[in-house]
């Protein structure tokens, strides 16, 4: 999760407000990922589509690539991590919220934790070689602002690989319907998972490749689709953006 969405909003749950309580919605969406993602969502960590998604991000880089400094944003507990093949002398993992490493992460003198805001990245310009985002520019106020800082601190000749889900895509709906939707109406959470559905993805996904396209638009910029590999936000799950700095 990333920036926070302003205002409050009264909810009902079952139906029946609970003591006419006021809801924050950021509150509401880190109720849901801290009690009901990992069983719930299709992308959890751990999972088949998660492992899916983090592995195609790295098809491009095998063990005879390296990049010195590598920043990850939205970076949770640094669940990309482990799919990193290429070499690093550094390798920072920043997210809003004050990120948690553990096992072999924690164990690794090369790997540090930021917390910060995306659109307001604590680093030097052009301070990064490689800088991976994995399904973040939904969540976020401003994909734009957050593309620009993501460029700001990537040195030229630097990489970025921006992972995007193809929502409201027709292929992305299904999918989370026949998977995580299911599961939530099993567990008699279906209200409660539209909600932060629509809480959790303002943005949707031709405004985020707009706002990408503009930012990049002077950068050699590569969109991968998977899984079938069509140019198509109705037939995909998820686009990787592939932008090699150029100036």
């Amino acid at each position: 999760m990333t920036d926070s969405h302003a205002g409050a909003i009264v909810m009902t749950v079952g139906g029946t407000p609970p003591g006419g309580d006021v809801e924050d919605p950021d509150a509401v969406v880190r109720e849901w990922y801290d009690q009901h993602y990992s069983l719930i969502s299709a992308s959890a960590d751990g999972s088949f589509f998660s492992r899916y998604m983090h592995r195609t991000m790295e098809r491009r880089y095998g063990i005879a690539s390296s990049f010195d400094r590598v920043l990850e944003v939205g970076g949770n507990r640094a669940e990309h991590l482990p799919f990193v093949r290429h070499g690093y002398r550094e390798y920072v993992v920043s997210d809003l919220f004050p990120p948690i490493l553990d096992g072999a992460a924690a164990a690794d003198p090369r790997v540090s934790a930021v917390s910060c805001d995306v659109a307001r990245l604590p680093f030097r310009d052009t301070a990064f070689d490689r800088l991976i985002a994995t399904c973040l520019l939904h969540h976020v106020d401003s994909p734009m602002r957050a593309a620009q800082e993501m460029r700001r601190v990537t040195r030229v000749g630097g990489v970025m690989t921006i992972l995007v889900p193809t929502d409201p895509g027709l292929a992305y709906r299904f999918g989370k319907a026949v998977t995580s939707g299911r599961a939530a109406r099993r567990a008699g959470l279906a209200e409660r998972h539209r909600l932060v559905a629509a809480l959790d993805h303002p943005n949707h996904f031709g405004s985020i490749k707009e706002q990408l396209r503009h930012v990049f638009r002077n950068d050699a910029l590569t969109i991968d689709w998977w899984p079938w590999r069509m140019p198509s936000m109705s037939l995909e799950a998820f686009a990787v953006f592939t932008v090699v700095r150029s100036c």
